[in-house]
């Protein structure tokens, strides 16, 4: 089957990299596969062969995106370079995975135009909510307990106001409903979360991961040594570092925790925001955690992020946004790490609470709190969890079995033609 995958950006990480290593594992199998993706930095647009995949990199211009509300819903450029390489490729199936910065939900026709069946992959919440959904936030809901995650003109309105666009949403369902064949979620979560928003039904088709081996030993013991770790205490918490992501309810827990395990540490994986890391360490400072116990390394890839988490006894993930999926917890679990998540969201799709890890409401820090110490105390407990972690990881979000379900897709589409 000849596909062209398409993604607003082209990377190895976050949903770029799920979307490449889905075209890399579909032309493995023997599929014609191109892949549509942007850039914005002139004299950078080029056509190339990586993974087997064929990648044309248009450039788009770029703007603030401030006005992305806007922008998303019609950028010519992302629908010309949509339509233009339909037209060069031929495919059976355009796969799209996310559109909402620079190609815009108007090439979703220029794809079906092309004759192509179109599937909409839906990594995060971006078709509801301007930015990242947290309107559903509630200290009283627990693990189990039925969520609401219905955004509204009113609630948008004042939370984003001046970037605010009350047609936008209107304006993606429609798209939607008009000209895509299939609309795909990373959870059921985010399933769930698109119903009760007037999109879908969606199908469910969790990111995979290929095993990945273990860090080298040596590359472990100098990043040990790199981040003076020796002898502490690690906990983990890493993507993208910013308030949305709980890391200043992680730090109300953690000052609570490190009474009862003096020699813990917070490691910091990723980038944060501008001036966030700063306010971390001052409230670390002011709740008698230490700004001191604030180890961040940057963005980590490959060997280096593996490292990472084999310095960890447990990852921590407690976004307070609406999380899609939640790749740390995945990764963590592939390294055989308990995880304590967030409950809102895709991460109650991956961590089985009690087996793989917990999850947990952020906003109630004593409980938070609570998760940790336990791993923290109970190494035996940690090594159960971290093992069954792995075992779903491998079994539950393999590549292999995120593949099988895209060509199931795929071999529907072509039948109902």
């Amino acid at each position: 089957m000849r596909v062209l995958v398409a993604n607003d950006l082209h990377g190895r990480s976050s949903a770029a990299g799920v979307a490449v290593r889905m075209a890399e594992g579909l032309a493995a199998r023997g599929h014609e596969v191109a892949f549509l993706a942007t850039t914005q930095r002139p004299g950078t647009a080029r056509r190339f062969e990586e993974g087997g995949v064929d990648v044309h990199l248009v450039e788009t211009p770029a703007y603030n995106l401030r006005w992305r509300a806007w922008r998303s819903l019609d950028n010519p450029a992302g629908t010309e370079a949509v339509r233009r390489t339909v037209e060069a490729v031929r495919p059976d199936v355009v796969h799209v995975h996310n559109l909402h910065i620079h190609l815009g939900y108007a090439s979703l026709a220029a794809a079906r135009a092309g004759g192509a069946k179109t599937v909409l992959h839906v990594h995060d919440i971006m078709p509801v909510c301007h930015q990242k959904l947290f309107c559903h936030l509630d200290e009283r809901i627990s693990p189990g307990d039925p969520v609401r995650y219905r955004a509204g003109p009113l609630k948008c309105a004042v939370c984003v106001r001046g970037r605010f666009n009350p047609l936008r949403n209107g304006r993606i369902r429609r798209a939607i409903e008009r000209d895509v064949d299939r609309l795909v979620a990373v959870s059921d979560e985010m399933g769930a979360a698109l119903l009760q928003n007037g999109i879908g039904p969606a199908t469910t088709i969790a990111n995979g991961m290929p095993p990945r081996p273990e860090a080298d030993p040596e590359v472990t013991a100098a990043l040990r040594e790199r981040l003076g770790l020796a002898g502490r205490r690690v906990v983990l918490y890493g993507g993208r570092i910013d308030r949305l992501k709980g890391g200043l309810e992680l730090l109300e827990a953690l000052a609570s925790v490190v009474r009862e395990v003096p020699d813990l540490v917070l490691l910091l994986v990723g980038d944060a925001l501008p001036g966030f890391f700063e306010e971390m360490a001052a409230l670390a400072g002011r709740n008698g955690l230490g700004a001191e116990r604030l180890v961040r390394t940057g963005w980590l890839t490959g060997e280096q992020l593996r490292a990472a988490y084999e310095l960890a006894e447990v990852v921590v993930s407690p976004s307070l946004c609406f999380e899609s999926f939640g790749l740390v917890n995945l990764e963590a679990m592939e390294a055989a790490r308990p995880v304590v998540a967030s409950l809102w969201g895709g991460p109650s799709d991956v961590v089985v609470d009690g087996e793989t890890g917990f999850l947990v409401n952020p906003l109630q820090t004593a409980v938070l709190a609570d998760r940790i110490r336990r791993l923290l105390q109970d190494p035996a407990l940690a090594g159960r969890m971290g093992e069954a972690g792995r075992v779903r990881a491998r079994t539950v979000f393999g590549l292999e079995r995120q593949l099988d379900a895209v060509e199931a897709l795929y071999a529907d589409l072509a039948g109902s033609r």
